[in-house]
């Protein structure tokens, strides 16, 4: 097997678990600050999910792919560049070091474009790494409380999301063994963070009300990751992304909504 594709899908893998995390980040932002910050999130999301296909696209050389990507980042940053910073809680005053951030990515994801052209996987994946450190992560390190990049909750949460991720791949590769293991390492994972002093500390859950209705969401989560888990041992596709659904809305989404108010 080529060594170089090894490194190369290495590396993709490393793009997609930084993707992850700020997904996690952004998703866990505060209920008034969420808000206030909406404007924002799609297209940053957007970033998101194109450094996430990059990794993809260069792993199966679909190089052309890479290029329709790095373009689209150029391009988003520069319709962001118009974005009222006051409307989005931002000092208008660092309007200028704002709009250095989204140069740095366009002249980062201009390296991904130039690197795809040649048909370089290392020279595509070192300069999308430069992005991710140049722009976003640095933009995220200078506009927002760094203290948030490492809280133990978003930690929890890209857990979360790392395993409903596996389980659509095991879904898209009839890989049953895989659902079925991160289903049940779904179940474990809410019931490590049930307790009393996990909701208080880690979640900022002091009530007694607020601890009832969170332990509710992550009963129906409990509940599907089980009826996954069960319907991958019968190899029932159907089954499974139901399942999957249910955990999505009753449990995950119903919880974001109740809690972000």
């Amino acid at each position: 097997m080529n060594t170089t594709g090894l490194l190369t899908i290495k590396d993709s893998c490393r793009l997609r678990l930084c993707a992850l995390a700020l997904t996690a980040t952004l998703l866990l932002t505060p209920a008034g600050a969420f808000a206030q910050l909406r404007p924002l999130v799609p297209p940053m999301l957007d970033n998101l999910s194109a450094i996430d296909r990059i990794g993809d696209w260069v792993a199966l050389e679909e190089y052309h792919l890479v290029e329709g990507t790095a373009r689209d980042l150029m391009k988003r940053a520069e319709e962001m560049k118009s974005i009222d910073l006051a409307t989005v809680g931002i000092d208008p005053q660092r309007d200028a070091l704002w709009d250095a951030f989204l140069q740095a990515q366009q002249a980062a994801a201009a390296g991904v474009l130039a690197a795809a052209q040649k048909k370089d996987p290392r020279a595509t994946l070192v300069a999308t790494q430069q992005l991710m450190g140049n722009a976003c992560l640095g933009c995220h390190l200078s506009f927002r409380d760094p203290a948030r990049l490492l809280r133990v909750s978003v930690r929890v949460m890209t857990s979360f999301l790392a395993i409903w991720r596996d389980v659509n791949r095991g879904v898209a590769i009839n890989d049953y063994n895989l659902i079925e293991t991160r289903a049940r390492d779904l179940s474990s994972l809410t019931g490590m963070i049930s307790s009393d002093e996990m909701l208080e500390d880690t979640f900022g859950l002091g009530g007694p009300k607020q601890r009832r209705l969170f332990r509710g969401y992550l009963r129906e989560v409990t509940l599907s990751a089980e009826r996954i888990e069960e319907a991958a041992k019968q190899e029932n596709l159907v089954a499974v992304l139901d399942a999957s659904r249910n955990m999505w809305t009753a449990g995950c989404i119903s919880c974001h909504e109740e809690f972000r108010r």
